[in-house]
């Protein structure tokens, strides 16, 4: 029992001498644990661990701010290479010129070099200090390394783009332009403007053919932007044909559309025709041919093949012919509608032609008529080599001859309509549509006529 008293804290001495005694609580009554002292080598060891935590996440913080936050990372770990660097940098962009002006920024340098070695942003830094005091040699040299030691610096590589340019290193300033716009995409904003306006030198794109060949990441997005904004879409089309046309692949699909369509736009048409020559599996006698096939009404080819107009009043269609021969351009047009139906582009020899072409229409009324007209592409007078107008039909024809002069290369074919708001909603379709040689039209006079009796009104 002298054990079992002890425990429930009936007395130290493990007597029993019957008298009655107040039991403790269950708190107090539990024994006392008594934990180990510990060792100096375990003293040692936990503030050894104490340490490596906070170092470790001393240098995390380092490595979080370095860059964003130099003069904070500085705190942290005032011999930080990369704080060290951007921290000057970010003065020197602030007007703030490190203290000791160009000695200091060598200082800040050698110290960042001293810890990081192979440092590009560093030798840049010291790069562009040198060029304040128009050290050319020594940034150039500084520069050099840097852009080995780092290609991934963008304002390196700009700096190294500028010199390249000022030296008249097309071939090297190219290659800084890849390497800058694989590092960043931010910088196509600023580069993609100065390329696309290079492309006019026929130095440059004969250099940068390689780029067309084989294309790098970045060339599917500056071809969207050079074809959509050059102010000299003739030098993008002779970029293409000095690399044997837009590179092959889906991401490239579009281009040749666009290009034909700037061309046009800004009144190039020869070169338009002259591009739509290269495309590869381009139909050459859509050029001299009013026919409506699959090649002619193809919309990637537009407006070389024919090109119904979708704008406000006109709801255009391209579908297989009724006869199951080709197919018909339809277009359905609100009720007063009076505009174009549809255009393309030809590329006919001088001389004499003769023009057919079928046509139909539903819910037409007294008054609708159609209007053909050929012209000159690039006839500065607006007159019409062909106008001709017809009255509206469940079926009707247009016919008539014209003669292409010397120097009128490309001709624009357009089809109009007028219909009258009474008329309500009309449908009108091209079913077919010819152009032929023939003799040439007697020119002597407004009303002359040629031998089989057909006038020039015609």
């Amino acid at each position: 029992m002298a054990l079992w008293d002890r425990f429930l804290g009936n007395g130290s001495t493990g007597r029993s001498d019957g008298r009655s005694r107040k039991r403790k609580s269950f708190a107090q009554e539990r024994p006392q644990i008594r934990l180990p002292k510990p060792s100096r080598r375990a003293i040692a060891l936990l503030l050894g661990t104490g340490l490596l935590a906070y170092g470790a996440g001393s240098s995390a913080a380092v490595n979080v701010f370095h860059t964003r936050a130099p003069e904070l990372a500085l705190t942290l770990d005032g011999n930080d290479p990369v704080a060290l660097v951007r921290d000057a940098q970010l003065r020197i962009d602030a007007g703030e010129m490190t203290q000791g002006g160009t000695a200091g920024i060598l200082a800040v340098v050698r110290e960042s070099v001293a810890e990081l070695p192979i440092n590009g942003p560093a030798f840049r830094l010291y790069g562009l200090s040198s060029a304040a005091n128009s050290d050319l040699p020594g940034v150039r040299r500084q520069m050099a390394l840097s852009d080995r030691l780092e290609r991934r610096d963008l304002a390196t590589q700009l700096w190294l783009i500028e010199d390249a340019v000022e030296r008249n290193d097309i071939a090297g300033a190219l290659g800084h332009y890849d390497k800058a716009l694989r590092i960043r995409e931010s910088s196509r904003a600023i580069l993609y403007p100065v390329l696309t306006e290079a492309m006019k030198s026929p130095l440059i794109r004969t250099r940068f053919v390689a780029y067309m060949q084989d294309p790098p990441p970045w060339m599917e997005s500056f071809l969207r932007y050079a074809v959509s904004n050059s102010d000299d879409p003739v030098a993008i089309a002779e970029l293409a044909r000095e690399a044997g046309g837009f590179p092959e692949g889906a991401a490239f699909a579009t281009r040749d559309t666009e290009l034909l369509r700037q061309l046009v736009a800004t009144g190039e048409y020869e070169t338009a025709i002259a591009h739509y020559r290269r495309i590869r599996g381009a139909d050459p006698d859509v050029l001299t041919s009013l026919a409506l096939t699959e090649n002619a009404t193809a919309s990637g080819l537009a407006p070389i093949s024919w090109q119904p107009f979708e704008i406000a009043g006109i709801e255009p269609y391209v579908l297989a012919a009724r006869d199951g021969d080709g197919v018909e351009i339809e277009a359905d047009l609100e009720a007063g509608y009076k505009g174009p139906l549809a255009r393309k582009l030809l590329a006919l020899p001088a001389g004499g032609y003769a023009l057919e072409a079928e046509m139909r229409a539903e819910d037409f009324s007294r008054g609708d008529v159609v209007r053909w007209s050929i012209s000159c592409a690039k006839a500065e007078s607006g007159e019409a080599l062909l106008a001709l107008e017809a009255p509206v039909e469940e079926q009707f024809e247009i016919a008539g001859r014209m003669n292409v002069p010397e120097g009128c290369p490309v001709q624009t074919v357009r089809v109009d309509a007028v219909t009258r708001v009474a008329s309500g909603y009309v449908k009108i379709v091209l079913a077919d549509a010819a152009i032929v040689s023939a003799a040439p039209l007697n020119t002597r006079g407004p009303d002359a006529t040629t031998d089989d009796g057909v006038t020039d009104a015609d």
